[in-house]
């Protein structure tokens, strides 16, 4: 809300952003269009999605080993906030995110850790990410827009489904950002690989 308060009023730190947003949403937005038939199909290859919980669970670790080494070299060059993350940055923060449209693959994981692997802030990594993906979910409904007007649907159940989502996402995204204040991914990374692995053994 912050950020589009700030473009209404032609904030240039929020016009920065919503650039940066713009340019992080394009992978995403292309990879979706132009392999949407692929993707599609491997939401019904339940294994496979299994071993993709597991590579999330690399990402995670890599991320997380890559802002210890960011960590060590701080004192040379210190970790970037929100105001320094560059296109380049936002760039590579939505390829990460187009990697994530993969059935198993953690897409808020992949553009954390992406965010970390630049040295970016833990909190302003989980922040950016969160932000990237409102463009590229609302991007994902719209296009299903035509399906569901096929179908049966109150109007009141839809919205009360969406207001219901949005304030359960608010809740996690903030909870999140908290928590990796002063906390790792590891956590969530052996989770991952736990469920991998049991989804590859009984699916």
């Amino acid at each position: 809300m912050g950020v589009a308060r700030g473009v209404l009023v032609r904030d240039r730190d929020s016009l920065r952003l919503l650039a940066l947003l713009v340019i992080g949403t394009i992978p995403a937005a292309v990879a979706g269009l132009a392999l949407a038939d692929y993707f599609e199909g491997t939401f019904t290859d339940a294994r496979s999605a299994a071993i993709q919980l597991v590579i999330t669970a690399a990402i995670l670790v890599a991320g997380e080993r890559a802002l210890a080494w960011h960590g060590r070299r701080a004192a040379l060059r210190p970790l970037k906030n929100m105001a320094e993350i560059n296109p380049f940055d936002a760039g590579l923060i939505g390829i990460a995110q187009a990697i994530s449209i993969l059935p198993g693959i953690s897409r808020s994981g992949s553009t954390i850790s992406a965010g970390l692997a630049l040295g970016v802030t833990r909190d302003d990594s989980a922040r950016f990410g969160f932000l990237l993906a409102v463009p590229a979910l609302f991007g994902a409904a719209l296009v299903q827009v035509p399906d569901l007007g096929r179908a049966p649907l109150d109007a009141g159940v839809a919205a009360a489904g969406f207001l219901a989502s949005l304030l359960s996402s608010y809740v996690a995204i903030a909870g999140l950002i908290r928590y990796l204040r002063n906390r790792t991914l590891y956590p969530f990374a052996i989770y991952c690989v736990v469920a991998g692995v049991i989804f590859f053994l009984i699916l």
